[in-house]
């Protein structure tokens, strides 16, 4: 209140509010409740005060969270299962098989990588599991982007797309490599995905102030104006007609690298080039 007054701004906080036995000799704790309170000035020194529980909505997203980490589990086990069949039915399939084990592959291998996304976005929104010390350290960004080039490399080389890198004020930054790593593997395999064939997928890097800029850019038709407004949603995919190559993503894969980005204390954008192409735009803190 204090500090929404002397700034004439409103103010939140959040503590919990725990409760302990009446035994003075004993007092364990019985109950603690997430409490916030928002502190908004008015008029003549008044103070608006609201405070609110939010047991509720956490319960809620630990719940939700819960069930998708362990749906995610439980499904590895049966598509890995139906993976082996499918490898021992493709060893000697007659002519009229040869096409359904094919399909099967596909939407067994997608599958897989949804659930393998949806695990990868678990272990994001519970940041304990990820950043210890010991996976914190100094990151090179050049040195990664072509780490993640060459594993899509042989599907650009299909389409004759070429990555082309400026890295003239490339810095490196504090991370998690691996985390870092899928992040920029993101971002490439989506630029990849937009691309006419025999194009360039360009990648600046640009040291603006304490952020290093990873910006990555396609040739394409870029994006809509609500692809632009929902594209860092969980499960959002944009039109697929506006895709190059064929290949369905899960529609987790730009969610996993804005939950990466924060994780960093960084963040993503998105814009359409003035040329033409879509642009993303990955920001994270220098190391010192």
């Amino acid at each position: 209140m204090a500090e929404a007054r002397r700034s004439n701004s409103s103010q939140r906080v959040s503590w919990n509010a725990t409760a302990v036995s009446a035994t003075p000799l004993e007092p364990e704790n019985i109950s603690s409740e997430p409490l916030e309170a928002l502190a908004i000035p008015g008029a003549g020194g008044w103070i608006g005060v609201f405070v609110q529980s939010c047991q509720s909505l956490q319960s809620q997203q630990q719940q939700q969270e819960r069930w998708i980490s362990d749906v995610a589990h439980e499904l590895r086990t049966p598509l890995t299962a139906l993976s082996l069949v499918t490898e021992s039915l493709a060893q000697n399939p007659n002519k009229k098989q040869v096409v359904q084990i094919e399909r099967l592959q596909r939407e067994l291998d997608r599958l897989q990588r949804l659930v393998s996304d949806l695990l990868e976005l678990n272990k994001l929104d519970n940041p304990s599991l990820n950043n210890t010390e010991s996976s914190i350290k100094i990151v090179n960004i050049r040195d990664l982007v072509g780490k993640a080039w060459q594993t899509i490399a042989p599907l650009a080389e299909q389409h004759q797309i070429d990555l082309v890198l400026e890295s003239s004020n490339a810095h490196p930054v504090m991370g998690n490599q691996t985390l870092l790593h899928r992040a920029l593997l993101n971002l490439l395999d989506n630029a990849l995905r937009f691309s006419p064939d025999e194009t360039e997928i360009n990648v600046k890097l640009q040291l603006e102030g304490r952020w290093q800029r990873i910006e990555i850019s396609d040739q394409g038709n870029g994006f809509s104006p609500e692809d632009l407004q929902h594209m860092f949603e969980r499960f959002y995919r944009g039109d697929p007609s506006r895709a190059s190559a064929k290949r369905v993503g899960s529609g987790l894969g730009l969610a996993i690298v804005q939950q990466i980005a924060i994780a960093h204390g960084g963040h993503i954008r998105a814009r359409n080039n003035s040329s033409g192409g879509a642009l993303l735009v990955l920001s994270l803190p220098v190391s010192p």
